[in-house]
């Protein structure tokens, strides 16, 4: 199956993370796992779906059923995420990097200040234009202090793109980078880590994920890794490298930076899910974590 060519197209997996961010948005209070209703902005023509909260409700749960710890883990890695970006802004970090930005919703839920943050959505040309387009078409307004950066994390350096973007590297920053290295070689991740060392100065923090290497190979015991593998190669975004929670430590060390908490699947409905009992399956093949830039 040939990849699909990003810099013609949106990325169809950026979609539907959205889709299931809008889903379990239209969930009960007392059961969803993830409120994030601007999401919705960026359903495209699968709107429609989301009418009612019975619809949402019965295409998630054929969703779990049929790859069963995926969901959980793309709506619970948002509030992750959003737990240390709230801590970064408290520490007083003003620059928040989201790599491979897709159609995450950071930029419409988090107030800017004249104090900070600055937002730089790092992604490829064409699935920020498509999100733009969307925005513009629901009449919503993003803050100027969001920069647009076109990057190819296969071909271009960072450093530069962030450079001509207006980023203070003498200044400590938040950088995401979510479901992205999964779709990389590992030439390209340890090309971006570099680059990550080269502007991330002292204190500033790294949210990253990884999974077991068997998710690439589609040797991976439980169903839900083998199924996800096949779609996503079928859809032609196949997924290329997985790095470990020891490979990743390791590869993050080589680039001074030390983890400091990391949560997979289980961990982050403990932590998340209403009384830790989420209503979808809690299958363990992937995590998230969180670095910090050391001297």
């Amino acid at each position: 199956m040939p990849r699909r060519r990003l810099d013609r197209a949106a990325s169809l997996t950026a979609q539907t993370c959205a889709i299931q961010w809008a889903a379990e948005s239209l969930q009960p209070p007392h059961r969803r796992l993830l409120y994030d209703p601007d999401s919705r902005l960026f359903t495209g023509r699968y709107a429609a779906l989301l009418a009612k909260p019975a619809i949402a409700r019965t295409i998630l749960r054929a969703l779990d059923s049929y790859l069963p710890g995926l969901h959980i883990y793309i709506v619970l890695r948002v509030r992750y995420t959003d737990d240390v970006l709230q801590q970064a802004i408290s520490a007083g970090i003003d620059q928040i990097v989201l790599l491979g930005a897709g159609f995450d919703t950071t930029s419409l839920r988090t107030p800017i200040t004249d104090a900070g943050p600055t937002i730089f959505e790092v992604d490829a040309p064409t699935t920020q234009q498509e999100k733009r387009r969307l925005l513009q078409r629901a009449h919503r307004a993003v803050d100027p202090r969001v920069n647009w950066v076109s990057c190819d994390f296969e071909s271009d350096r960072l450093p530069e793109r962030m450079h001509q973007a207006g980023f203070d590297p003498s200044r400590p920053c938040l950088v995401v980078w979510i479901g992205v290295s999964v779709y990389l070689t590992r030439t390209a991740i340890e090309g971006t880590l570099a680059d990550l060392n080269s502007i991330c100065a002292r204190g500033s923090l790294l949210v990253t994920d990884y999974g077991d290497p068997e998710i690439v190979t589609g040797t991976h015991p439980l169903v839900g890794a083998r199924r996800t593998a096949r779609l996503v190669r079928r859809r032609g975004e196949p997924w290329r490298t997985a790095l470990s929670l020891t490979e990743l430590t390791h590869a993050l060390d080589m680039v001074s930076f030390n983890v400091q908490d990391h949560a997979r699947v289980p961990e982050l409905a403990k932590r998340y899910a209403p009384n830790g009992q989420p209503w979808c399956s809690t299958d363990d093949w992937l995590g998230v974590l969180t670095a910090e830039r050391r001297p």
